[in-house]
């Protein structure tokens, strides 16, 4: 992932705390150190490499511990879960420098490592859904969807498993 002045990664501590109590979370120790995680990360995490770092790291916190906070991140719009397809869900905190109260802007492609496994933000991209232009022939659908998500991913080879 690029890391940019806006990015997770250049994030202090202060500003984490601060997005917490923003999203009317407390501040806890494990809120944190997760945070932590996924803001150091290159790729987005599932539960169980983010149990390991915390170990590695060591923080001690239950797996279901884990996972509640990781779904307390994503319902306050701090994170974002990744679904590639796998039924192991990626984690990522989101870049909040582009969102307002009410539209969070991270809904961008993933790249999805078929070989590894490995979910990769592409923050730099955009994602344009168009309508066709309508032609006098095509009917009208009658049903209307207001999205409330958009997952786009890439399928293919990162950089490290493409050179084996």
């Amino acid at each position: 992932m690029p890391h940019s002045a806006s990015s997770p990664a250049a994030r202090t501590d202060v500003e984490l705390k601060a997005q917490l109590r923003a999203a009317g979370l407390r501040v806890t120790g494990i809120r944190l150190s997760i945070m932590r995680a996924l803001r150091a990360s290159r790729t987005a995490l599932d539960a169980t490499a983010l149990d390991e770092q915390l170990a590695a790291a060591g923080e001690h916190a239950d797996r279901v511990t884990v996972y509640r906070t990781l779904n307390t991140l994503v319902d306050s719009g701090i994170a974002h879960r990744i679904d590639p397809g796998d039924r192991i869900f990626r984690y990522s905190l989101t870049d909040h420098a582009h969102c307002t109260e009410g539209h969070h802007e991270h809904e961008h492609p993933h790249m999805v490592c078929d070989a590894c496994g490995a979910v990769e933000c592409i923050e730099d991209a955009e994602v344009v859904i168009k309508p066709r232009a309508k032609a006098e022939t095509t009917p009208r659908s009658p049903r209307k969807f207001r999205i409330t998500q958009q997952s786009v991913l890439l399928h293919g080879m990162c950089e490290r498993c493409g050179e084996t």
